[in-house]
């Protein structure tokens, strides 16, 4: 998801406009993942190297295309099922590394999407939309229904990913899928005698927050202008090498990524737009008031600014069933830094609904200094 919006820089060089110093600090955030997608760094990337997914099924969507659904671990009758929904650039297998962790007992399927526009999606390079995206989303919820009916599903979302979750527990659409008690309490799907898929808990990963409003003017300016302009116009990594923004700081993960030749790295600026727009409305989203949700950040994320975490937890108040930890100098990628065996010892605490002590009820506003 880091490498978001890297079009200001290209701005700046293209048409020499915009060019002070406060500018370029806000552009090196949003052109932080390309930047080192888009590196061959001199590491090999032992420390980090996922396996691949079990199987791959490509589910028919409810408009006829196809999204590739990747399976990993107890496919016959699992306990529960980890549903991963990934960030922007990335695709489903950026939740591969998390099933060792989380399932110690061999007897959990790790499910994950590559959402349209990305990974190995027939759409690559285009956005869907805030409403296609939804769509799909509820249809690989209906995927599990059929597949494995009455299994708990947890989901973690990831930037770009919790950003559409957020969205989702509100929207009339996927939010009859969110447990706020327990799964019998749930509405069942009309015509339907199966129990409906029931996600019991949610975990957002460095939430996706920045929207219109946090941004500075002349970013919000020059975006929109091309996207009226120029929605085609695809922007290259390569523009992005020489910064220094990382959303992680573990070069293994960062060798490992710029291999992998599904990441994303020419955007299109209509895809660049479209990511704002959901991310805008993601900011004015709570987790769901009763749905026990999870909220990590860290501190040291070079690609969501702090004041867009800040507008959004003082814009509502939030749900006595949410938790928030804050991770000291944690990186944007919270699962995938040096750091991240704090995060992912949280994870494993709240999927299993132990008390996970770090977890505090209150909004984080003062560790992350708003």
């Amino acid at each position: 998801m880091a490498d978001l919006f890297f079009n200001v820089q290209w701005l700046i060089e293209a048409f020499h406009f915009f060019a002070w110093n406060p500018m370029k600090r806000y552009t090196q955030r949003l052109m932080g993942l390309l930047s080192f997608i888009a590196l061959s760094l001199p590491f090999d990337a032992f420390g980090f190297n996922p396996r691949q997914e079990d199987r791959l099924i490509p589910l028919t969507a409810s408009d006829g295309a196809t999204l590739p659904i990747r399976l990993w671990g107890q496919q016959n009758s699992p306990a529960r099922i980890i549903l991963g929904i990934h960030g922007f650039s990335d695709y489903a297998r950026g939740f591969a590394h998390l099933l060792p962790v989380l399932d110690l007992s061999g007897q959990s399927l790790l499910i994950a999407f590559d959402q349209r526009g990305f990974g190995e999606n027939p759409s690559r390079g285009q956005w869907a939309g805030i409403d296609r995206m939804l769509a799909d989303f509820h249809d690989v919820l209906l995927f599990i229904t059929e597949r494995y009916p009455g299994r708990p599903i947890h989901v973690i979302g990831e930037s770009m990913g919790a950003a559409l979750l957020l969205i989702s527990m509100h929207h009339p659409k996927t939010e009859g899928f969110f447990s706020v008690a327990t799964p019998s309490s749930t509405s069942q799907p009309s015509g339907s005698n199966r129990p409906r898929a029931v996600i019991m808990q949610s975990v957002l990963l460095a939430p996706a927050v920045w929207g219109w409003s946090t941004m500075p003017w002349y970013q919000t300016v020059s975006l929109k202008l091309l996207a009226q302009l120029l929605p085609d116009l695809r922007l290259s990594s390569k523009n992005a090498k020489r910064l220094g923004v990382r959303p992680t700081d573990d070069p293994a993960v960062a060798e490992h990524l710029a291999k992998d030749p599904f990441m994303l790295r020419d955007i299109p600026v209509s895809m660049i737009a479209g990511l704002t727009e959901l991310m805008t409305a993601a900011s004015l989203q709570m987790p769901k008031p009763g749905h026990r949700s999870l909220v990590m950040i860290g501190t040291h994320d070079e690609v969501i600014p702090p004041t867009a975490y800040c507008e959004w937890l003082n814009r509502q108040q939030p749900s006595a069933s949410s938790r928030w930890f804050v991770q000291q100098e944690g990186f944007h990628m919270l699962t995938r830094q040096k750091r991240a065996e704090t995060i992912l010892a949280g994870l494993q605490d709240f999927l299993n609904q132990q008390a996970a002590s770090p977890t505090q009820a209150q909004l984080p506003t003062k560790e992350l200094q708003c």
